[in-house]
């Protein structure tokens, strides 16, 4: 059956617009659309249709006319004075046809965001699909194009009229998901992502943010209504000049890894990136926006080395965090007084020493209760006082730091307590250094 016949047989079944019926073959010809594919067929079947009209050919060109055919409903209208009548779209109810009225909606919801590229996505009934499949079935259309391409194309393309932008089908930096139907639309700004290095001044700010533990962010008496548990975190401090700066909705901080509440993060500073979600703004001055939020955040932390990032840098960062080296220096309480050459004992021992750690109590809660094997590469000491002392310690990140001082109840075998045959926390605790190997300076 060749294109007109197949053409021929689907209209007597089904009305078909213009878009829909050059779906239909749309692999038979390039350098045109759809529509213009869909009204070349109808308009050759009318000419080839008997002319002056007879009545074997009367019952066709009226099912043209009322599938959108123009040419045939003014044969009609010339030769039979036929008034104008006209069936929807058996596939797409016509909604192909009024594609300007969604674009209406969406362009005034665009216009303050600034962006380049964009994606188009369609929500359409189940209904619309079964009918296409229905009838690629029943009269085995093979050359088709998918209804949401069909859709999605003309969206994008009468957007990119009225804006200056175009599609990107890898990354676009706005997808747009709109449903013709009930003519809304749900719109995706795509993140920015900012690298950096971060340092911690205070030892009570988290690294993230810490909803309440009683009500789980909502608010309560308890929280005083905030909803938080710590009032301010790393991730605030730095999310509050970037909001303002990219008119965004919230920041995410991604670290290589985060120090305990009580530490501070010294040193060159945690590596991390900073992502910042659904952007209105994207042409910034990094340095400027480091500038304030070093301002704002003086006194409690630093950011540096600010530069433009990515998703794949976030995903590399996550993946490392527990194979970096990391330097602490830690103050060790014992509980007696501990002599000069336990000291030197503990020293000796930790050289690229293997340790298994189980999940530390204060942490199973919400932490798989595991054994991790770590190393722990020196042990550098010097005292302070006759059962005190500090201690530079570097190891493997992941390691808990804490409890390869006390021992955790024996979680973490060896430890620094059992060494030294005395009891022993770690008093405080800072991050001097994070770095990918132990060789990096």
């Amino acid at each position: 059956m060749n294109l007109l016949e197949k053409a021929t047989k689907i209209l007597h079944n089904h009305s078909l617009c213009d878009y829909c019926l050059g779906r239909q073959f749309s692999n038979l010809a390039t350098g045109t659309t759809n529509r213009r594919r869909g009204i070349t067929i109808k308009e050759f079947l009318t000419m080839n249709t008997a002319t002056p009209v007879e009545n074997e050919n009367f019952s066709f060109l009226q099912i043209l006319s009322k599938s959108g055919g123009t040419l045939a409903k003014n044969t009609l209208k010339k030769k039979e004075n036929i008034p104008e009548e006209t069936k929807s779209c058996y596939i797409c109810r016509d909604t192909l046809e009024f594609t300007d009225n969604m674009v209406d909606i969406v362009v005034p919801n665009l216009k303050d965001i600034e962006f380049q590229t964009l994606l188009i996505g369609t929500i359409l009934p189940k209904e619309f699909f079964e009918r296409e499949k229905k009838l690629k079935e029943e009269f085995d259309v093979l050359q088709t194009e998918f209804l949401k391409q069909e859709f999605n194309r003309i969206i994008g393309k009468k957007i990119s009229e009225r804006l200056p932008v175009t599609t990107d089908f890898k990354s676009p930096e706005i997808v747009i998901e709109v449903a013709p139907i009930s003519s809304k639309f749900e719109m995706r700004i795509k993140s920015l992502y900012i690298s950096g290095r971060y340092l911690k001044y205070l030892r009570t700010i988290p690294q993230t943010r810490w909803p309440c533990n009683k009500c789980k962010g909502r608010g309560c008496d308890v929280c005083n209504g905030t909803g938080k548990r710590y009032q301010e975190s790393v991730e605030e401090l730095i999310e509050f000049e970037t909001i303002r700066t990219t008119n965004s909705t919230k920041g995410v901080l991604h670290g290589a890894g985060r120090e305990d509440i009580d530490a501070l993060m010294l040193g060159n500073g945690r590596p991390f990136v900073f992502e910042v979600v659904s952007p209105r703004i994207r042409t910034i001055d990094l340095d400027k926006l480091q500038d304030d939020i070093n301002r704002y955040t003086k006194g409690k932390i630093e950011v540096k080395n600010f530069r433009w990032s990515s998703i794949d840098e976030l995903r590399d960062l996550k993946g490392s965090a527990e194979t970096t080296v990391k330097k602490y220096r830690a103050k060790v309480l014992f509980d007696e007084t501990i002599d000069n050459e336990t000291v030197s004992e503990i020293e000796n021992y930790f050289v690229n020493k293997e340790i298994d750690q189980r999940t530390p109590q204060r942490v199973v809660h919400r932490r798989a209760d595991k054994i991790r094997k770590k190393t722990v590469f020196s042990v550098e000491c010097s005292r302070l006082s006759e059962n005190e002392i500090e201690t530079i310690i570097t190891c493997d990140g992941g390691c808990y730091v804490k409890e390869l001082i006390s021992g955790d109840e024996d979680r973490t075998i060896p430890n620094i307590s059992k060494v030294a045959g005395i009891k022993a926390i770690c008093k405080e605790l800072d991050v001097l250094e994070v770095r990918k190997d132990i060789e990096e300076k």
